[in-house]
């Protein structure tokens, strides 16, 4: 929390400070009372609350007011509940009303949307622009430069970005090596980018190019490594090439489960596969709802799949 909410007195000071201890009822209560005695930013403030709760929802209506009452900072979190919310022309306009105010951050949010949207030229010229003015990392205008067809400014910007100190930019670096065939120049980039914090996804990655140069016990070891920190890419690759090699295997069972709580979502749908083709449904029926409701379009379509089976 910044020193200016630190420092706020009265119901929306008390509710801002009870949401930076995750006292999350006591937060609402608090602020929402402060935006009905009509505090300055309190339904800004209301409706980030309700999107770090995952409603964004109730978000929207809190946030519209906000802007309509005169408090454009709210166009911003509009967006964001908006275009969780699937509305994405709503979160489009929203980011552009911000941004032509000069609110930095809305370009970056914007070309995020655009990105996600596949309008990648309109993102790279917002990007452009952000980058260079350090409220957009490096790596993400790279993979939208990478996925336009420009390889070679691409790679430029992930060196700047892992030049800069950033992992994650070094992890992007290797997979672009991959894709285009310059094996040893992946290898050499993800080695050093798992030596460093922040680095973690270059596991998976690394596993990959040593497969795809038939290394395939140098590529488990790798994951293995990878697994015991509980890296949940790894730990899923790790259970796909243990269940390829014995589809009954306990230990894939157990990576997935790991994994999937370790964070990675797919791994519910990978361990519903595994689980019906041992024929256990009603233990893949659970997993792969539990992808669905976390927005796997595989699971969806797996349970679908399996649910039909049960019916024919």
């Amino acid at each position: 929390m910044g020193d200016e909410q630190q420092q706020r007195s009265g119901a929306l000071g008390e509710g801002l400070r009870a949401q930076a201890a995750q006292r999350y009822d006591e937060a609402e209560r608090l602020i929402r009372a402060a935006v009905q005695d009509g505090e300055p930013d309190a339904g800004y403030y209301l409706g980030e609350l309700l999107i770090e709760l995952d409603r964004a929802a109730e978000a929207v209506p809190v946030l519209r007011d906000a802007v309509e009452t005169g408090d454009m900072d709210a166009l911003i979190p509009l967006g964001n509940a908006l275009w969780d919310q699937g509305d994405v022309a709503g979160a489009e306009a929203n980011y552009r009303a911000a941004a032509d105010r000069g609110e930095l951050a809305a370009g970056h949010n914007l070309g995020l949307l655009l990105y996600d949207l596949g309008r990648l030229e309109e993102a790279i010229a917002l990007w452009r622009t952000t980058v260079a003015i350090g409220e957009t990392e490096h790596r993400l205008l790279a993979n939208a430069l990478a996925d336009a067809g420009d390889v070679e400014e691409a790679e430029a910007l992930f060196r700047s970005g892992a030049d800069a100190g950033d992992a994650e930019a070094l992890v992007d670096l290797g997979a672009l090596l991959q894709d285009e065939g310059r094996m040893d120049e992946a290898e050499a980039i993800l080695r050093e980018a798992i030596a460093l914090p922040g680095g973690i996804e270059g596991y998976a990655f690394l596993a990959s190019v040593l497969k795809l140069e038939d290394r395939v016990e140098e590529a488990e070891a790798v994951l293995r490594e990878g697994a015991e920190q509980g890296i949940a890419t790894a730990e899923t690759q790790l259970a796909n090439h243990l269940s390829d090699l014995d589809p009954r295997s306990v230990e894939a069972e157990a990576l997935y489960r790991r994994a999937a709580e370790h964070g990675d979502d797919e791994a519910y749908n990978n361990l519903g596969v595994l689980l019906w083709d041992q024929g256990r449904v009603d233990d893949a029926e659970l997993a792969f709802r539990a992808g669905a409701e976390r927005g796997d379009d595989l699971a969806v379509a797996n349970l679908a799949g399996l649910l039909e089976e049960r019916q024919g």
